[in-house]
């Protein structure tokens, strides 16, 4: 009988310290200089030089520049974007809606759609064009300088 008033008058500050050492995972982590975390709710949206309707969020690098980059892409409903290369290769995920994408310095040809999910990978000077039917979230990382040109 003893035994047990001992446990339970003891257990309430077992349970404290075992939460506290249990604990750890839920505090803030100690990040060394030069490591990024970016939630959603921090993602600055701008508009897209030259592309009415599209957004633009910069996560890292500077497209004008030497090195990474990382971007997200938002493409209106009904958004068509004609032919056009990367300097460089381009690799993207979608993440929400869906891209349909084609191939070749005419946009006329066959188009595949793409999901949430989805990454592909286009080499530098790939010829393609691009379309949505609903609101559109890419994400695409390469090395600049980055650019798009159109197909003449």
């Amino acid at each position: 009988m003893k035994r047990v008033l001992i446990l339970a008058i003891l257990a309430p500050f077992v349970g404290i310290v075992l939460l506290g050492l249990g604990g750890a995972p839920f505090q803030r982590a100690n990040r060394p200089g030069g490591v990024i975390l970016v939630r959603p709710g921090d993602i600055q949206w701008a508009d897209y030089p030259g592309r009415p309707g599209v957004g633009l969020a910069m996560i890292e690098g500077d497209l004008a520049k030497s090195g990474p980059f990382l971007m997200r892409v938002k493409f209106p409903p009904h958004f068509r974007l004609a032919p056009h290369t990367h300097p460089g290769i381009e690799h993207t995920l979608v993440i929400s809606g869906a891209l349909r994408i084609g191939y070749g310095v005419r946009d006329d040809g066959p188009m595949e759609t793409l999901g949430p999910g989805t990454i592909l990978i286009t080499p530098a000077g790939t010829p393609h064009f691009l379309a949505t039917d609903e609101e559109t979230v890419v994400q695409t990382h390469g090395l600049g300088p980055w650019g798009s040109t159109p197909v003449k």
